[in-house]
């Protein structure tokens, strides 16, 4: 989702530079989907561990149409070992965009133009890039690929051989299926999806998140483990983000076990878990990914457009409409702290007696 005014600027420096690009898109094959042979594929989703598994559908969508196609996915690198592991892609490559970066060093901007270019290399038929940033669309004009589709947000709908309009009211992960779906995809039906009841689990408590205003507090976590202890078994992921919330379990002398692992070995791990608990992160789109039962606690964003994709998890929200002075126009640190302990105790309690006595 786009600020107004990320948009309006997007959209002005595209202007600006329309009418070099439009030159340029002149000695451009034209290639329509029906009649080109695809061979390889490219995707794009540089931004987060998260971003990738919000894909995944549209990603399995991709490859289950063009199966003799090889697909390549150019991710983060904090994404790319995982991105390995689950087999999603034939080729997995690592980026870091300095606009994902905030890096505006004219160095890293040289390099990812760089980067694009090596791409070209690799004789791309088909690309996709999901996000509708005016930054991805010129990233993936540079590689040439002969057919590309992508949303034109911010900006530049030059940039593709076949753009669209983003209905930003769509869950991340529609938008990624709509766009797929243009170029002859079908979307992926759950039915032999299997849902993880794991009675004698451990409910996990990830608190860690890539930017503060998304975190809930500390005590509030503590709270939450005095609360679940009483009828669960509660494990919490070490993290960066959680020696503060090691250091007060072990003062209240709780009985409350520890995970540590990398991020294969954590997958591995949840499997066998009753459920997890985390703020908006990558961990609550793992935790559907693999099947289990996820809460995810969100601030003033909205909820309805990157929440895990679970049929068995829930997604908490404060109980009013964000009206505090803050420093992000979506993310709320006082919205976070308002919601209660007592609040997600009950969703939790509620959510698992009514899956696990079906």
């Amino acid at each position: 989702m786009y600020k107004s005014t990320h948009i309006f600027w997007g959209n002005f420096i595209s202007l600006i530079f329309s009418p070099f690009y439009g030159l340029c898109n002149l000695f451009r094959g034209v290639h329509s989907i029906d009649k080109t042979e695809i061979n390889t594929i490219l995707v794009t989703e540089y931004h987060r561990i998260g971003d990738v598994f919000i894909i995944m559908s549209a990603l399995k969508s991709i490859k289950n149409t063009f199966p003799n196609a090889k697909l390549i996915l150019v991710c983060h690198e904090s994404a790319v070992s995982i991105a390995k592991d689950l087999k999603v892609a034939d080729e997995v490559l690592s980026f870091s965009a300095p606009w994902t970066e905030w890096s505006w060093s004219i160095f890293d901007w040289v390099k990812a133009r760089s980067f694009a270019k090596r791409l070209r290399k690799k004789n791309i038929d088909l690309a996709f890039d999901f996000k509708g940033d005016f930054r991805n669309a010129w990233f993936l004009w540079h590689t040439r690929s002969k057919i590309s589709l992508g949303y034109f947000t911010t900006g530049g709908k030059y940039f593709f051989t076949h753009s669209y309009k983003m209905n930003q009211s769509l869950h991340q992960s529609l938008r990624a299926e709509k766009l797929t779906e243009k170029a002859g995809c079908k979307k992926q039906s759950q039915k032999n999806f299997k849902w993880r009841i794991n009675k004698k689990g451990s409910i996990v408590l990830h608190n860690g998140a890539t930017d503060k205003r998304r975190t809930w507090p500390v005590n509030h976590w503590v709270d939450l483990a005095v609360l679940l202890l009483k009828e669960y078994q509660i494990t919490f992921v070490k993290t960066s983000e959680s020696q503060d919330l090691e250091k007060q379990l072990r003062y209240k002398r709780l009985n409350v076990k520890s995970f540590q692992g990398d991020l294969i070995e954590f997958k591995n791990w949840l499997y066998n878990q009753r459920c997890l608990i985390a703020p908006d992160s990558m961990a609550g789109h793992l935790a559907a990914y693999v099947g289990i039962p996820v809460f995810t606690i969100f601030g003033s964003q909205n909820s309805n457009l990157t929440h895990p994709m679970s049929d068995l998890g829930r997604s908490i929200v404060p109980d009013k409409q964000c009206r505090h002075k803050r420093d992000h126009w979506r993310l709320c640190q006082f919205c976070m702290e308002s919601i209660s302990p007592i609040k997600v105790n009950n969703i939790v309690k509620k959510q698992l007696s009514r899956i696990e006595s079906q």
